[in-house]
């Protein structure tokens, strides 16, 4: 019985401890420091214009050397974070709001679209529907890289409305340019689809603005969907790790509301008086008395005409040339 009961409290003890982390993976607290200074090292080189490839090896690099790693096991923390979704959500969330304290203090707005949003419900004529993760990883060695998403329209969509998908991105590549591709869709009730699509990298904002064309404006919405793809092209590029970081994503829908037409205005137009030309409307005259009212009215003229035959001139001398004869 002893021996049954202690084979219990050992696989209780067994199932109930947390799976330690794995050795050569960074702690979360050193996962973070290192990933604010990986971002800020990209900012700098894509901010440097020319030879931002370059530099950008060299900043990263730095990073790495200041805080005593080396690349493989950074890479190694990204797949193991990755996997473990709760961890990396808290860790980017901190990770986020250093960075975007670092953009403040060096004067850089690189918030100012997002913060625009971050306050936005499901609720009014501008508003965020997101209701999936917010956050999202994608490998390129692997199933997971492809995201994809499908929203099926309900009573809030209107016709006409407008949409604009956004998320941040941070990739880590063994590559130093590696595009992904990222579009939206709109899918109308007569089958017909709009959409919008650019090319990613990683450490910057996305946005895909989308506003239907004049033959969908007038259309129902039957549903919106997206889709964030890592293409792998080329056959040597299977062996090299790169991952590309979604955070922070959101789906702001804006309804769109036709100017409105004042009443005032309306009125106004009804009641102005004609006018020539760029003349001015006559000024309103006074309210006309009864007898001035009797007096403006039209009244018949009688015009006296006499009836008399037309006199033929010629006719006449001759009567008095042959009355001067006689």
């Amino acid at each position: 019985m002893k021996r049954v009961l202690g084979l219990s409290l050992a696989v209780l003890l067994l199932f109930g401890c947390k799976p330690s982390r794995p050795g050569g993976v960074l702690s979360e607290s050193k996962m973070e420091n290192v990933m604010v200074d990986y971002h800020l090292a990209q900012g700098m080189a894509e901010a440097a214009g020319a030879d931002a490839d370059v530099l950008r090896y060299k900043y990263i690099q730095a990073v790495f050397r200041k805080h005593h790693i080396t690349e493989e096991t950074f890479d190694s923390s990204l797949v193991y974070y990755s996997a473990n979704a709760e961890k990396f959500v808290q860790i980017y969330q901190k990770v986020t709001k250093r960075v975007e304290a670092q953009a403040t203090i060096m004067g850089v707005d690189a918030q100012a679209t997002q913060d625009r949003y971050a306050n936005l419900t499901a609720l009014g004529d501008t508003a965020n529907i997101w209701t999936d993760l917010k956050h999202h990883t994608l490998q390129i060695n692997s199933l997971d890289n492809l995201y994809s998403f499908r929203m099926m329209a309900d009573s809030s969509f209107h016709v006409g409305d407008r949409f604009l998908w956004r998320f941040n991105t941070f990739s880590k590549s063994e590559k130093l340019v590696y595009d992904a591709i990222a579009m939206f869709m709109v899918e109308y009730e007569n089958d017909s689809i709009g959409c919008v699509n650019r090319q990613i990298r990683g450490g910057e904002q996305v946005e895909l603005h989308y506003t239907p064309t004049d033959k969908l404006d007038s259309l129902g919405i039957k549903s919106v969907g997206g889709f964030v793809y890592l293409p792998q092209s080329k056959q040597e590029d299977k062996e090299s790790f790169h991952i590309l970081i979604m955070s922070n994503i959101g789906l702001i829908r804006f309804h769109h509301k036709p100017e409105p037409v004042a009443i005032d205005s309306l009125l106004t137009d009804s009641l102005e008086t004609d006018t020539v030309g760029d003349a001015e409307p006559k000024a309103a005259t006074h309210r006309l008395t009864p007898a001035e009212m009797r007096e403006s009215q039209p009244r018949e003229k009688k015009v006296n005409v006499v009836k008399e035959k037309p006199i033929n001139i010629r006719q006449q001398q001759r009567r008095q040339n042959r009355r001067r004869w006689r």
